[in-house]
């Protein structure tokens, strides 16, 4: 196991220290995603988010998550948490414990210091986190589609959104979620998470429409573009690239579309509310 993860890191010698970070995690999460889709227990979990958007959609960034809806509300989130660890320990021989947090199992994975990832004096542990939601009543309509993941050798049949779900859901992020990032001194180093927006230049380059009928307080995209261009407008450029820089492997890309978000998302937003 340990000597595979090496064999992956070799291709990115030369990325920062927290982009392979994520590129390890990214392998974790296929390896997840192959034990939850082929236990009869689990398989029916709805895979969305950045994640669903990069492993089944080609999005060309990474994510640090996992994100599920259980429309069934049938999961116990410790049991799941506990068969992966079992999972992880018997076919891969990678040890982990985990924590749970409301609707958030975290995995702790202790390979840093092994992989040459982590200083001594830093953790040792990486973490995978696995957020499974069971209220989903905001979205009146949407299709569920089976997507098909080949990556580091294992193939996989996942359940996921359609890409108007999905991109409804990251818009409702876009227009309500509250959330920053700080030091230990309390000092705001992003505002807003850059992902987000990065994630709305793709759906807008691709050609999707939203589905309205899953972003509440929304009539028509009428009413949705204009909201969005007022938030666009003040897009603060230093809290886009800090949460980009791991997710993304040219370092300069994520530097300039920083720089150049506001315009570039504007005009996409412009073309798209044409009737």
């Amino acid at each position: 196991m340990h000597e595979y993860i090496r064999t992956i890191l070799a291709e990115k010698e030369d990325s920062p220290v927290v982009f392979k970070r994520n590129v390890v995690k990214e392998y974790l999460q296929v390896l997840t995603l192959s034990f939850i889709y082929s236990h009869n227990e689990y398989n029916n979990l709805i895979f969305y988010g950045g994640s669903s958007l990069r492993h089944c959609y080609g999005l060309p960034r990474l994510s640090e998550d996992l994100d599920f809806v259980d429309i069934g509300k049938k999961i116990n989130l410790g049991k799941l948490s506990s068969d992966l660890i079992s999972f992880f320990a018997k076919k891969h021989n990678l040890m982990a414990t985990f924590k749970i947090q409301k609707f958030r199992c975290v995995l702790k994975f202790p390979i840093l210091h092994l992989l040459n990832l982590a200083k001594t004096s830093e953790s040792n542990f990486l973490f995978l986190k696995i957020e499974v939601y069971t209220t989903f009543d905001f979205c009146k309509r949407y299709r569920i589609e089976i997507k098909p993941i080949f990556k580091f050798g294992e193939s996989i049949l996942v359940k996921s959104f359609d890409l108007p779900t999905l991109m409804a859901t990251k818009i409702r992020a876009i227009l309500y979620r509250k959330w920053e990032r700080t030091n230990k001194t309390g000092k705001i180093l992003a505002a807003v998470k850059g992902r987000d927006y990065y994630d709305l230049m793709w759906y807008l380059e691709q050609g999707v429409e939203p589905n309205i009928d899953c972003i509440e307080g929304i009539r028509d995209k009428s009413e949705l573009y204009p909201k969005l261009m007022e938030i666009v407008s003040t897009i603060d450029k230093a809290s886009i690239r800090y949460d980009l820089e791991g997710l993304i492997e040219n370092y300069a890309f994520a530097k300039t579309f920083s720089e150049n978000a506001k315009e570039i998302i504007s005009s996409l937003i412009k073309k798209h509310a044409k009737p």
